[in-house]
C-alpha cells in the first residue's frame, strides 16, 4: 500500500479512542474560537486576512493524521459560518478548509523531516489553497477579477508562509509533545 493510503488508514483508526476524539473536539473548539476572534486585515486589502485558525488544524495534523485535520478544517468553517455568518454560505470555503487540513495531514503525520515537510506544505497550502482556488471562490462569489485577486492573495501568501511555518515549529514543540505523550500513554 502507498504512503498515502497508510496515512489515511492510522489517522482513521487514531479516532476510533476516545481520548483522540477529545484531542480533536478540543482543537475543533480552539479553531472556531480562533476563527471567529482573530483576523488581522492586511494595509494593501480589506479583503485579505491573515488569520490564526491554522494553528489548531495544524496541530491535529501532526497528532493524529489528515482524517481528523480534514474534518476540523471543514467543521471549523462550517460553525464559524452558523456563529458570525457573512453573507451567503458559500461550499468553497469549507473546501479550502477540507483541504488545508488533508495537507496537514499528508505532510506533517508521522513526518521524519518535519521542518522541510512543514515549508512544502506551507508552500503547496499557499499556493493551490489560499491563491488558485480563493481567487477562484471569490470569482464565483463576487465577480471578483481572479488575477488581480490572485495577485494580491500572493503576497497575502508571501508575508504568511513565514509567519505560519515559525509558528507552527513553535506549537509543535510546545505543545504537541505533550499532547502525543497523552495519547500515546492512553495507547497502551
Amino acid at each position: 500500500m502507498n504512503i498515502i493510503g497508510e496515512k489515511f488508514i492510522k489517522s482513521a483508526r487514531l479516532l476510533r479512542k476516545p481520548q483522540n476524539l477529545a484531542v480533536c473536539g478540543m482543537l475543533l473548539a480552539l479553531r472556531i474560537v480562533i476563527g471567529y476572534f482573530s483576523n488581522l486585515t492586511l494595509a494593501i486589502s480589506p479583503d485579505i486576512k491573515i488569520g490564526f485558525s491554522f494553528l489548531p488544524i495544524a496541530i491535529a495534523g501532526i497528532l493524529c493524521g489528515p482524517v481528523a485535520s480534514g474534518i476540523i478544517g471543514a467543521l471549523g468553517d462550517l460553525f464559524c459560518f452558523i456563529l458570525a455568518p457573512m453573507g451567503a454560505y458559500f461550499p468553497g470555503w469549507t473546501i479550502n478548509g477540507l483541504l488545508v487540513g488533508l495537507l496537514y495531514g499528508l505532510f506533517l503525520f508521522e513526518c521524519k523531516r518535519f521542518i522541510p515537510s512543514l515549508v512544502i506544505c506551507e508552500i503547496v497550502t499557499g499556493v493551490f489553497v489560499e491563491i488558485i482556488l480563493g481567487s477562484l471562490w471569490l470569482y464565483i462569489q463576487f465577480s471578483k477579477a481572479f488575477w488581480i485577486t490572485a495577485g494580491v492573495r500572493g503576497i497575502k501568501t508571501l508575508i504568511a508562509i513565514p509567519i505560519e511555518t515559525a509558528l507552527i515549529i513553535i506549537f509543535e514543540k510546545a505543545i504537541i509533545i505533550r499532547l502525543d505523550k497523552l495519547i500515546k500513554r492512553r495507547r497502551n
